[in-house]
């Protein structure tokens, strides 16, 4: 066995005759957490790569990974600090991180750092929602820098990529949506490339999944960033490992890692697999909800948990003969359970309870009380001196909730429609406090923005998703809320308990699970720590 060390890469290279102690290290070093091996039959030859770092795993002590000169920035928190320096000495690196944890301070330091260490361009991929609030924020962080630049266009992206002129600057933010048209190999003249907001990378095989990964192979640093994904969301694993190059291919996690339940069918972790699958994870991303699990300070313990207020509203008569129906009557004459039904049904009984129901894409009105209590609460909310979200799901239910706002000031609605230029004035006048009530789609400002400073929401529209209930209600409890955040959940029992009920279980095994998952990470990150040390 011949070890080799250039740069941060460990190389192993396995001839024939092999020694009993050659057998051990082939077996030690086929099990570390990143391992590439490669078998030349003609020489009957293995070659295993793996990062530096791992040496000491292998008993070859003396080896610790290159680390960059430049300080790391003072306004990180420690548990920030070290991921950063994680993700540094990984190269290719993913951050679950719960959401409000800081992942925009810890991504633009990171591109920071790679552009020290090689002097090459960094490229962010964000939702263009987000974009506005991480240039704010670089400047932020970094007053006397110059703030990323914006790049409009496929065509810009390349160039940019490609230039040497230095007045071009060193790092540029982009959209996702500019990867629609195809693959852009300029992307490899890159030292480092951002994935914010990475989950839509899961996504099946979307054009811009897609078309994103195939540009970016061989970027020597590549970090994503994103929420914490269900312990079990093997797609996310797959497709994120996919595209830091970790894996050969999506499927290769699968056949590793996980089985099918025998009853569900769903994916999970298959039982004498979870200790290698979360050491496999541990060396190339770290999933983080509470930074006091893994020994770091919580800076969050001074923010009190969201209010979670129920208000339970009337149904109507003209509500109840659309419910039956939608439910229709069975022939000892009651009514279809609501858990037989299907999502057609289901997302009917959802309009019915905000007042109206798409026939042909046109929507029917049906009295409700329901959006006069949103706006009875928003009123109050307003009263009290607070700024309300207003999360909707449906475009009509929206119409609505804004024509009965008509005598509330400073009111706001953001849509599909809404001009870009106008999106982003809108979102800069609500954070500036000129906005007072935003009525929006979870699904639209539910993932990246920060409104820390918004004390109330009400959910006048929720669906079976607890995802995106969840990151609905992160949008404003985060670092940097100074009161306890008010969130209403008025909704109508006969026509949306079972949706609300649905909501709820989610919630408590999402909770369940992934605090089981964050455990098995720190105990698999603390075991690599103490065989390196």
């Amino acid at each position: 066995m011949i070890p080799t060390i250039t740069a941060d890469t460990l190389s192993l290279r396995f001839s024939a005759p092999w020694s009993l102690e050659d057998h051990a290290m082939f077996l030690r070093s086929k099990a570390l957490p990143e391992a590439q091996i490669v078998f030349d039959d003609q020489a009957d030859v293995y070659d295993v790569r793996a990062p530096a770092r791992f040496a000491p795993l292998l008993g070859l002590n003396g080896v610790t990974a290159a680390r960059t000169s430049l300080p790391l920035a003072s306004h990180l928190f420690d548990y920030q600090r070290f991921i950063v320096t994680r993700a540094l000495e990984a190269k290719r690196f993913a951050i679950w991180s719960d959401c409000g944890t800081g992942k925009t301070p810890m991504q633009l330091e990171w591109a920071r750092q790679v552009n020290h260490v090689t002097g090459g361009r960094v490229l962010i991929f964000a939702p263009r929602a987000v974009i506005k609030q991480t240039c704010e924020e670089f400047l932020k962080f970094y007053p006397v820098d110059v703030g990323p630049t914006r790049l409009e266009s496929p065509e810009e992206i390349a160039k940019w990529a490609k230039c040497s002129d230095p007045d071009a600057g060193w790092l540029a933010i982009t959209n996702y949506e500019k990867m629609i048209p195809g693959v852009i190999p300029e992307l490899r003249w890159l030292a480092g490339l951002v994935c914010d907001e990475s989950s839509l990378l899961k996504s099946g095989g979307g054009v811009i999944k897609w078309n994103l990964i195939k540009s970016a192979r061989g970027i020597e640093y590549k970090l994503s960033c994103t929420a914490t994904p269900a312990p079990n969301d093997t797609m996310e694993y797959a497709s994120q490992a996919s595209f830091l190059e970790k894996l050969r291919n999506e499927g290769e996690i699968l056949w590793t890692y996980f089985a099918r339940h025998p009853k569900t069918q769903a994916w999970q972790v298959k039982p004498h697999a979870r200790d290698a699958f979360y050491r496999f994870m541990a060396g190339w991303s770290i999933y983080l909800r509470k930074p006091a699990l893994y020994g770091f300070a919580d800076p969050f313990a001074d923010i009190p948990e969201p209010s979670i207020i129920e208000h339970v509203v009337p149904c109507t008569d003209m509500q109840l003969q659309a419910r039956d129906e939608i439910l229709g009557v069975q022939k000892n004459g009651e009514l279809l359970p609501a858990d037989r039904l299907g999502v057609t049904q289901r997302t009917k009984l959802s309009q019915i309870a905000k007042g109206f129901r798409y026939d042909d894409g046109v929507p029917t009105p049906i009295g409700s009380t329901k959006p006069y209590m949103v706006k009875k609460l928003v009123k109050e909310e307003v009263a009290r001196g607070r700024q309300v979200l207003v999360w909707c799901v449906f475009d009509a239910e929206a119409e609505i909730i804004g024509r009965l706002l008509y005598d509330v000031q400073h009111v706001a609605q953001l849509h599909g429609g809404t001009p870009e230029t106008e999106r982003e004035q809108i979102l800069e006048d609500f954070r500036q406090g000129k906005i007072k009530v935003l009525v929006s789609k979870a699904r639209m400002l539910g993932w990246g923005m920060n409104f820390q400073f918004c004390e109330a929401m009400i959910f006048s529209g929720f669906d079976d998703s607890f995802e995106a209930f969840y990151q609905a209600v992160r949008r404003c409890y985060r670092y940097g809320a100074r009161n306890q955040l008010q969130v209403h959940v008025p909704y109508i029992p006969e026509l949306e308990n079972h949706v609300w009920e649905n909501v709820l279980r989610k919630k408590s095994q999402w909770e369940e699970d992934t605090a089981q998952c964050e455990k098995a990470y720190a105990q698999a990150m603390a075991q690599i720590e103490r065989v390196a040390a």
